[in-house]
């Protein structure tokens, strides 16, 4: 499964994670992203995570890992290079 997506990851479009609901759970210390968090878009402002791990949730949300889309269709990219999660 890919890495994990957390706080000021960036994305395919050139912007990044702004905002994370979940920040009391981190990798690397680094709030993790989930459905319905916010990116920046340079090209269409800001945006909403859409895509995410059914079966990983923080408080119901569904978990961001690399790969999945942004509500502008963007891709989110993993800086995360260890994590690994069963």
């Amino acid at each position: 499964m890919p890495n994990v997506i957390r706080l000021n990851n960036p994305t395919s479009h050139g912007g990044k994670v702004s905002k994370v609901a979940a920040t009391h759970f981190t990798v690397g210390g680094v709030g993790v992203a989930c459905v319905g968090d916010t990116c920046t878009c340079p090209v269409h402002g800001s945006v909403t995570i859409v895509e995410g791990e059914e079966n990983h949730t923080i408080g119901g949300l569904a978990v961001a890992y690399d790969g999945h889309k942004t509500s502008c269709g963007a891709t989110l990219v993993s800086t995360v290079t260890n994590f690994v999660h069963n």
